[in-house]
């Protein structure tokens, strides 16, 4: 006797799939290393526009990391629908970063964009 598992109901019976579609289809799932971030960001943050002298890697820091655990967290929203999210996570981890959310957003949302482009 076959296994009917979700994904075998879902293929041989049509009439099990939800009325909106079938919601595994299409699900995106955006895959990052947060070491290979932090690499990539260590490395290249002195090229980004929004960088301003005298500010350290560490001052960045958070900023990229809310950004690319927010995109991992809602890979089907936009930016600027979880832009609130983003700075209240970003003002729990600032830890010693010299930079507000106002000055800092522009590297969260490179880091959020970047995993796009991946």
């Amino acid at each position: 006797m076959a296994a009917f598992t979700p994904e075998r109901r879902v293929a041989h019976h049509p009439a099990l799939i939800p009325p909106s579609g079938d919601r595994r289809r299409g699900e995106r799932v955006i895959a990052c290393d947060p070491a290979s971030e932090e690499a990539y960001w260590r490395e290249n943050y002195r090229r980004e526009p929004y960088y301003e002298r005298g500010y350290t890697f560490d001052d960045y820091l958070p900023a990229y990391r809310a950004g690319w655990e927010g995109r991992i967290e809602y890979p089907r929203r936009s930016f600027d629908e979880v832009e609130r999210e983003l700075e209240r996570r970003y003002r729990r981890a600032r830890g010693a970063s010299q930079l507000g959310w106002d000055k800092n957003r522009h590297a969260a949302r490179a880091a959020w964009e970047r995993l796009d482009e991946c």
